[in-house]
C-alpha cells in the first residue's frame, strides 16, 4: 500500500511503536470514525454505542464526589521550586 498524503503519513506515524492492542483500538477508531463521517445518516444512540463499544466504559464502585476527592487529593503542588542549601 502506498501512503498517498502527509496526514496518511502523520497518522502512521503516531502509531507506529504502540503496542499492538493499542494500534488495533485505534484501527477500530478510525473505522467507527470513518462509518459515522460518511454513511449519510447518524443514529446517535448506535453511534454510542458503538463508540462505549470501542472504547469501554467508566467503572468505579465509588459516588463522584469521592472520585473527585481522590482527583484532588492525587495532585501534585504547583508550586516546584526546590530550596538550595
Amino acid at each position: 500500500m502506498r501512503t498517498l498524503t502527509q496526514h496518511e503519513k502523520q497518522i502512521l506515524k503516531e502509531i507506529h511503536g504502540l503496542p499492538e492492542p493499542l494500534q488495533k483500538k485505534m484501527a477500530e477508531i478510525i473505522r467507527f470514525l470513518k462509518a459515522e463521517f460518511f454513511n449519510g445518516k447518524t443514529d446517535e444512540k448506535k453511534a454510542t454505542e458503538h463508540f462505549l463499544s470501542v472504547c469501554g466504559t467508566w467503572e468505579d464502585e465509588r459516588s463522584i464526589n469521592e472520585q473527585l476527592q481522590d482527583i484532588y487529593l492525587s495532585r501534585k503542588s504547583a508550586n516546584r521550586a526546590e530550596r538550595i542549601s
